[in-house]
């Protein structure tokens, strides 16, 4: 929303904040209207600032922002959602930060994608009104296979298209039938189903998405393969997702 010539009001999602000076912080934030862009919050370090409470990391606000090519200014900040049930689980706060850390690193500056600001919501939504946190972070690795151009088969054998699938193949991009098992180990019906539905329902109806514990630590490490060798992409909060598991 416009508010003068020179001024906009955005709700953003705090990503991270880098100290700057003595007393201010660059936000790095996620907006609908303008994508990822940074802005500058003077005196945000001070125990007297009035926008501090609205520029926390992991929430949602309503940032009013001279609005700059580069490094924007902040005017003031609201909060609209602190996502607060996030913190209060470990494995919901280390999935979170797995999630703002893609974010932050990996998604350009400047060029703002409506599935991009509803798949951060999404996500962090889910994971403050309590959806399994290794869940969400397998559905959330979906969105960076295809962020990144990457998308496997998962309708049937990659190779002659049989639905009787009993493997996945990472090489080779998708389900493999018995016949063309090769090396691959097996897979329960319950893996290869929950590998599907990851693939196939999206964040904003994760709640149709049933899948146990047991089938999700099976899951988790495949992912991770997935992701290393098709994207090369590497985050920090990673060591912390193998504790979890």
């Amino acid at each position: 929303m416009k508010t003068t010539i020179h001024e906009e009001t955005v709700e953003a999602i705090i990503l991270k904040k880098t100290p700057y000076k003595e007393n201010d912080m660059i936000l790095h934030v996620y907006t609908r209207e303008y994508g990822k862009i940074s802005v500058l919050a003077r005196g945000i370090r001070k125990m007297t600032s009035k926008n501090a409470r609205g520029c926390q990391e992991m929430m949602l606000s309503e940032l009013t922002i001279h609005l700059k090519k580069g490094l924007s200014s902040l005017m003031k900040a609201s909060p609209v959602n602190y996502f607060r049930h996030i913190e209060e689980n470990l494995e919901s706060e280390i999935v979170g930060q797995y999630i703002l850390e893609y974010y932050y690193r990996y998604v350009e500056e400047n060029q703002p994608l409506e599935k991009e600001y509803e798949i951060l919501y999404e996500a962090l939504h889910a994971l403050d009104v309590g959806y399994m946190p290794l869940l969400v972070y397998l559905v959330f690795n979906v969105f960076i296979l295809d962020h990144n151009g990457v998308s496997l088969d998962v309708d049937g054998c990659v190779f002659c298209r049989s639905p009787q699938v009993v493997s996945i193949s990472l090489e080779d991009g998708g389900f493999v039938c018995r016949e063309h098992l090769g090396h691959h180990p097996l897979y329960s019906h319950e893996v290869l189903k929950a590998f599907r539905h990851i693939h196939k329902i999206p964040m904003k109806a994760i709640d149709h998405i049933h899948v146990s514990s047991s089938v999700i630590s099976v899951l988790v490490p495949l992912m991770e393969t997935l992701i290393e060798e098709y994207t090369g992409i590497q985050l920090k909060t990673s060591r912390f997702i193998h504790q979890i598991v």
